[in-house]
Order: C-alpha cells, then sequence, then structure tokens
C-alpha cells in the first residue's frame, strides 16, 4: 500500500498536524508537540489537555479522579510504612500536591453529549 502525507486535526489537541494516510486503513498521526495526555491509569479512556490532568512525581498523566485516587494510595503507603511514618512526605502531598489535584477535580466536566428534547 502507498502511503501519501496530508494535513487533518489531532483528534486529542486539534491541532493542524502531518498525517499519513493508506487506502482501507485509519489515518495515522506521528508524533507531534501535542497538548493533550492520556490518562494511564488502567483502563480509564479520559483524554483532555495537560493543564486539565494531573502529573505524578513519576511523570506520569492521570485524570483528576485518577490523580486524587493516587495521592491517596501514596499517603497510605507513607503513613503504614514500617517503622516511623513519613511525615515530612505526608505534609508534601497534604500542602503542596492535594490542593492542585482538589482544584482539578471540581473544574473536571466529563463531556457528555445534549440530551434530546
Amino acid at each position: 500500500m502507498t502511503a501519501k502525507e496530508s494535513n487533518g486535526r489531532c483528534p486529542d489537541c486539534g491541532e493542524w498536524v502531518a498525517i499519513i494516510v493508506r487506502a482501507g486503513m485509519p489515518a495515522e498521526i506521528p508524533p507531534h508537540g501535542c497538548r493533550a495526555r492520556a490518562c494511564e491509569y488502567p483502563g480509564c479512556p479520559v483524554t483532555r489537555f495537560m493543564d486539565e490532568m494531573v502529573q505524578s512525581a513519576s511523570g506520569g498523566w492521570h485524570c483528576p479522579r485518577h490523580g486524587l485516587l493516587l495521592a491517596a494510595k501514596d499517603l497510605v503507603a507513607l503513613y503504614e510504612r514500617k517503622g516511623e511514618a513519613d511525615w515530612t512526605a505526608i505534609c508534601e502531598i497534604i500542602g503542596e500536591t492535594l490542593p492542585e489535584i482538589v482544584k482539578k477535580v471540581e473544574a473536571f466536566r466529563p463531556f457528555r453529549l445534549p440530551e434530546r428534547k
């Protein structure tokens, strides 16, 4: 099959990008400076712009719901650590990480189709 290069819109960020078209195949979008990220939590279909997503300390991107879940799991793990809880790390998460995640959770609006009348 012959591949042709054309232009199209990225379905995630909406930018015009070069695409590769092959007859009978879906268009392929090569990597580009996409401003959107997909949630890396297993089975989560959410893709949004970076400012709507939560980036973990390890660099992964998550929707606000899963970002909050992972932060809560980190807090529990730090609290239940053998010996003494790591209160410095717990305070950093509560004071620095959680407020931003909570803002994003409150602002997050799932895409919904308009109701039929």
